[in-house]
């Protein structure tokens, strides 16, 4: 089943990073991003518990959706620092309305990047987001959150490795995600 996508607005007002467009982002000099860019990982890592802070995480990741829609953005932003982080609140993130926003950006991010670094821990994100829907494989609204995001990872190694000359094995994608993934094709 086709989920609807909700249109995705975050609000200014609550918003405690500055808000950029992608195209301002995509031309910041590098000392301006990096400041951008820790901001953005000190407010994803807080590790306060109260409902203002979980607020303030979503709404910082529908900005983080809306932004990561550009090619440039995307590819600075899956590089970066963020992306571990990303990785670390969908693991840990006591909210499930956080952890589907953190894999809808990941998604996101797989989708519009245009170069992968041989370093960024897609792996681990293919792991973690195998072990949660197979875990939580009877909810289907979580799954339906979960998956496109492993899909697009799953592409996004596929077409890095056939770009390349000689294909290595730099993102080891475990057997247990194409049996997740084969087993939600076949039941749903």
């Amino acid at each position: 089943q086709i989920m609807k996508q909700v249109p995705l607005r975050f609000d200014l007002k609550t918003l405690h990073i500055p808000t950029y467009s992608a195209e301002k982002l995509s031309s910041m000099k590098d000392m301006d991003w990096n400041d951008f860019l820790q901001q953005v990982c000190l407010l994803l890592d807080s590790t306060e518990k109260n409902t203002g802070a979980a607020r303030s995480k979503l709404n910082l990741l529908y900005y983080l959706c809306t932004v990561a829609v550009h090619k440039e953005v995307a590819s600075r932003l899956i590089s970066s620092q963020l992306f571990p982080i990303l990785i670390q609140q969908l693991r840990a993130a006591a909210n499930w309305d956080i952890r589907a926003k953190v894999a809808q950006v990941i998604g996101l991010l797989a989708l519009h990047t245009s170069e992968l670094g041989e370093n960024v821990p897609v792996s681990e994100a293919i792991i973690l987001l195998t072990e949660l829907i197979r875990e939580n494989f009877r909810n289907s609204k979580l799954k339906q959150c979960l998956l496109p995001a492993l899909g697009e990872l799953l592409y996004l190694i596929a077409s890095e490795e056939e770009k390349r000359e000689h294909p290595r094995e730099c993102w080891v994608v475990p057997l247990a995600a194409y049996t997740v993934l084969m087993r939600c094709l076949r039941e749903g």
